[in-house]
C-alpha cells in the first residue's frame, strides 16, 4: 500500500479529508497484473497461428476466443477489486468497459470460427450480416 495526492476526487463522498490530502491507495494485486499480462502473450501468440486453410482459420479464431473470454473475466476481476478497494468509480467503470469489449470480442471470434468450420465441412455458414456466408460456393439460392 501507498498513498498519493489526490487533488479530484475524494475517496467517498463522505470522507473529511480535505481536497489534496494524501490518502491510502492499495496496490493492484500483483496475480491480476501478471494473468492480463499473459494473456497479451497468449494473444500475440493466437494471432500468430497459421491460418492458410479453413480447418487453420476456425482454429485460430477459436484461440482468439478463448483469450478473449479468459481476458474479459480478468478485467472483471480487475473492476471488482477496484470497486472493493476505494478506488475512483471511473476505475472500475473502465475495467468493466474493457471486459464487455472483450467478451464482444470473444462472442465475434467464436462466430467466425464456427463460419470457417462450416466452410470447412461444406455446409452453409451464417448469413447474418458480417457473416462469412458461403451459400453461392454450395449452389444455394436465396
Amino acid at each position: 500500500m501507498h498513498t498519493i495526492t489526490d487533488r479530484h476526487h475524494r475517496a467517498r463522498p463522505d470522507d473529511l479529508t480535505r481536497v489534496g490530502a494524501r490518502r491510502p491507495v492499495v496496490d493492484i494485486p500483483t496475480h491480476i497484473i501478471t494473468a492480463l499480462a499473459g494473456l497479451d502473450d497468449a494473444y500475440a501468440a493466437a494471432v500468430a497461428m497459421p491460418h492458410r486453410g479453413n480447418v487453420e482459420h476456425a482454429d485460430r479464431a477459436l484461440a482468439i476466443a478463448r483469450v478473449c473470454a479468459r481476458r474479459a473475466a480478468w478485467w472483471r476481476v480487475l473492476a471488482r477489486f477496484t470497486y472493493r478497494a476505494g478506488y475512483h468509480r471511473l476505475h472500475g467503470k473502465a475495467a468493466l468497459l474493457a471486459s464487455d469489449t472483450e467478451r464482444d470480442r470473444a462472442r465475434f471470434w467464436r462466430d467466425t470460427a464456427a463460419d470457417w468450420r462450416a466452410r470447412a465441412d461444406r455446409t452453409p455458414t451464417s448469413d447474418a450480416a458480417g457473416g462469412l456466408s458461403n451459400w453461392a460456393e454450395l449452389g444455394v439460392t436465396a
